[in-house]
């Protein structure tokens, strides 16, 4: 019975160590800028030449002037609800699979003997923490929460502009 309870807490110190490491991560500066003609999604500044701003979305380089630009916003973030939601779903999904992997591969541990029941139970907990995480991944991914406006340029000058942009998102 105290392999059982260590194996349970170790399991949930995982998890919990693995939430904190998700929260932790930060993401590139990435922008969703907005001009008159288009909305240009998940782009990096690299850099700035006359009045023409430089983009990278990580296939090719793209320029566009300064004066078109009317807004800058950061891109919308996985959604916590999406992620809990995305998370206990995955979990079950991924124990009903590692079940079944797991009768596949101990066969005798359905039998009256317990034969192999603890290989059953690896493969159950292996299968709930791979379908927990890729849950999470997913349901954050499909529930995004509001992306955040940085700035709205619509009114402003060239030189405005330009100034706004070197200060605060070229460094």
């Amino acid at each position: 019975m105290v392999k059982h309870n260590r194996l349970i807490t170790t399991i949930v110190i995982i998890i919990s160590l693995n939430s904190i490491y998700a929260q932790s991560q930060q993401e590139g500066k990435h922008y969703w800028i907005y001009t008159p003609s288009s909305e240009m999604k998940d782009y990096q500044i690299t850099g700035m030449e006359n009045d023409q701003l430089l983009l990278n979305n990580g296939s090719w380089d793209v320029k566009i002037p300064i004066a078109e630009i009317e807004h800058f916003s950061l891109p919308p973030r996985p959604s916590g609800r999406g992620q809990f939601l995305g998370r206990n779903l995955g979990a079950c999904g991924g124990m009903c699979v590692g079940f079944l992997a797991g009768v596949i591969v101990f066969p005798k541990s359905l039998g009256v003997r317990e034969e192999g029941i603890d290989g059953l139970r690896a493969f159950i907990i292996a299968g709930a923490l791979g379908g927990s995480y890729y849950g999470r991944k997913m349901g954050g991914n499909y529930l995004k929460g509001d992306s955040e406006v940085l700035v709205d340029m619509a009114l402003w000058t060239v030189d405005e502009k330009k100034e706004w942009i070197q200060n605060n998102l070229i460094y």
